[in-house]
Order: structure tokens, then C-alpha cells, then sequence
């Protein structure tokens, strides 16, 4: 077991670098477009005022949903604070007035009164979560949601590797799964077993809590050669692989030379003519009766 600490690391990547920024804002896209739209089909925007979105990044799901939902009042909270000048800065250049960024910790109670909105989203957060940190997350939730309102979390069990006919990738991804459950953050007992074991724990997460008609939606992104996924998840790899090297080597699932070797060969096998791969990742909504 590493000995980082919770306190000491919390990001498996420079949440100020403005490389990761680039990559979230098209990471953002990506997803949204994947997953339909901004919020489930099957819900009534119309009844949600209030929206949060927890560990906003750089804004772009929260922006969109303000651009989209004008007379929504939407926040955004993160803990960087480029990312939080970016997507300020963005509402400005967009004159999105119905839009503010908070400084906040999604490990830490959160700074807002009981019953304070009807949607909060949290997606992707389980590279900075600890287990432990999770069922606080989700009693801050539903302590902050109004009855009638929605949580919505969605995760992967993997890198955006997912499933793959690249070696170098899937070597990748198992070795930062392996620093993951290194720091405490897989809740799969297998620390070699190429996924962190997140996704089944999302209904868990919710029913614990104590919210009520759960839903989950599984979604495959194929970025196969030739596909409209392929130069997405590619540029998201590329960007995202490099960033996580210096935690890789800090929890010592692998050398230097070890690493960077993998990478090359990963970024080579994936612009291969017949490069095959899905993405899977798992969105889980409830709501709060009472």
C-alpha cells in the first residue's frame, strides 16, 4: 500500500496544468454528446431551477447547461483555481449571467444550505475520491438536494481505454488502475485486475443514501479506426496518459523507461489501421423523495 495520503494527493493528475484543462473541456464534448444531451431524457428539466455540478473542472458541462437553460441558475465547484478562472472567464465571454464558479472540496462538506438545488451532477470524479470519501460525498448530496430533485453520478471502471486490441493500452491502464487501488481508490479486491470497480457501487452509493427510483444507463463509445469516437478518446489518451506518468512513478507501479515505453507504443497501436476499442462508462440516477 502507498503511503500517500489523502490529504497529501488527492488529483492523479496537475488539476492546474492548462494541458489537462484542454483535455476536460474536450473530454466534456465528448461525453455530453455520447450520453444524449445534458441531462437524462426520461427527466423533466423544466421542474429543476437549481443546478450543481460538482467538481466543474474548466465548466463545460455546467456552461453548456447554462447556455442551453437560461433562466437555470447553475454552479460549478472545484478545487483549482485555474480551472475556476477559465470558466469564469468563459461566462463572461458568453454572457451566461445565470452561471457562478465556487471554490469548494467535493471531499469536504459542502458550503451550501439544506435543500439548496434539484439537480446535482458529479461526473468523474473517482480520480480524486477516496472510498471512504464516497458516502460523505452522497449524504452531502442529498442533504443539499431538494425533495423531488436528482443526483446524478457517472464513472468508468477504466482509463478511457475500456476495452481494447492494444497491449501497450491495456498495460497502461492496468498499471493506473494499480496506482488507484495503491491510494486507496478501487473498490475492486484485485489490484491487477484492469478496472477500479466503481460503476456497481454507483446504485449502492445512491440507495445508501437514501435516494429512491434509481436509474443506470451504460453507454460504449467506439473509437476504432474510423469511427467518429476514434480522434476523441485518441486525443484524450495522448494527453491524458503523459499526465498521469509522474503519478504513476510516485506510487511505483512502474520505471520511468517502463512507462514512457508503453506510451510511445500505445499512441503507435492506435493509429493503426486495425485498431479496435470501446469505452464503456455507467451513469446512475435517483431521486430524493422526502
Amino acid at each position: 500500500m502507498s503511503s500517500i495520503h489523502p490529504g497529501e494527493n488527492s488529483y492523479m493528475m496537475d488539476q492546474e496544468s492548462a494541458v489537462e484543462m484542454a483535455r476536460l473541456i474536450d473530454l466534456d464534448r465528448l461525453v455530453t454528446r455520447y450520453m444524449g444531451g445534458l441531462f437524462p431524457a426520461a427527466l423533466d428539466t423544466s421542474r429543476f431551477h437549481d443546478i450543481l455540478d460538482i467538481a466543474s473542472g474548466p465548466g463545460g458541462w455546467a456552461l453548456e447547461v447554462a447556455f442551453a437553460h437560461p433562466k437555470k441558475r447553475v454552479v460549478g465547484i472545484d478545487i483549482s483555481n485555474n480551472m475556476l478562472a477559465y470558466a469564469r472567464a468563459q461566462a463572461r465571454v458568453q454572457g451566461l449571467k445565470n452561471v457562478r464558479f465556487l471554490y469548494m472540496d467535493a471531499t469536504s462538506p459542502l458550503n451550501f444550505p439544506d435543500a439548496s438545488f434539484d439537480f446535482v451532477n458529479a461526473r468523474f470524479v473517482s480520480g480524486f475520491m477516496w472510498k471512504e470519501a464516497w458516502p460523505k460525498l452522497l449524504r452531502e448530496c442529498m442533504r443539499i438536494v431538494r425533495p423531488g430533485g436528482f443526483i446524478r453520478l457517472t464513472e468508468s471502471d477504466t482509463a478511457s481505454t475500456g476495452v481494447c486490441n492494444s497491449l501497450a493500452a491495456e498495460r497502461l491502464n492496468r498499471l493506473a488502475v494499480r496506482a488507484g487501488y495503491n491510494t486507496g481508490r478501487s473498490f475492486c479486491p484485485d489490484p491487477d485486475s484492469g478496472y477500479g470497480g466503481i460503476t456497481p457501487m454507483l446504485r449502492w452509493f445512491l440507495k445508501q443514501a437514501g435516494a429512491q427510483n434509481i436509474c443506470e444507463q451504460a453507454f460504449a463509445l467506439n473509437y476504432s479506426v474510423g469511427t467518429d469516437g476514434h480522434a476523441g478518446v485518441y486525443n484524450n489518451l495522448k494527453v491524458g496518459m503523459k499526465l498521469i506518468q509522474p503519478f504513476l512513478l510516485k506510487t511505483k507501479v512502474g520505471t520511468e523507461e517502463e512507462i514512457e515505453q508503453l506510451y510511445q507504443e500505445m499512441l503507435l497501436e492506435l493509429s493503426q489501421d486495425d485498431f479496435l476499442g470501446i469505452w464503456y462508462f455507467t451513469s446512475a440516477y435517483a431521486q430524493k423523495l422526502a
